[in-house]
C-alpha cells in the first residue's frame, strides 16, 4: 500500500494525520466529512520525547502530511487493496 500512497500523495503523505488515513475514513463515513481551509506545510517527522514535546513540535497533530489531499475515492481504493491483501493473506495462511 506503500506504493499507492506514494502514487496518489507523493512527499505529502507524512507519518501522522496522513492522506491516506483520512481517505480511508472520508470512505467508510461520507456523512462525517468536513472541509477545512488550505493548511500550510506540515513540519517534517522528528524525534519527539513526550505528549507535551509532540504537541509543541507538531501543534495540529500532523508530521509531514497534506489531509487537504484526501478523497472518499481514495479512500475506497486504498480500502480495496487492503481487502484485496488481507484475502491473499488469509489463504495462503489457510493452504499451510
Amino acid at each position: 500500500m506503500a506504493a499507492l500512497s506514494a502514487e496518489m500523495y507523493g512527499d505529502k503523505e507524512g507519518t501522522h494525520a496522513t492522506p491516506s488515513e483520512v481517505s480511508v475514513t472520508q470512505y467508510a463515513f461520507p456523512e462525517a466529512i468536513k472541509s477545512c481551509p488550505p493548511l500550510s506545510p506540515a513540519p517534517k517527522p522528528q524525534a519527539f520525547h513526550d505528549a507535551a514535546d509532540f504537541r509543541r513540535r507538531f501543534p495540529d497533530g500532523r508530521i509531514g502530511s497534506d489531509p487537504s489531499l484526501s478523497t472518499p475515492e481514495h479512500g475506497k481504493r486504498i480500502f480495496d487493496m487492503a481487502v484485496a491483501d488481507i484475502a491473499k493473506d488469509y489463504k495462503s495462511f489457510a493452504a499451510e
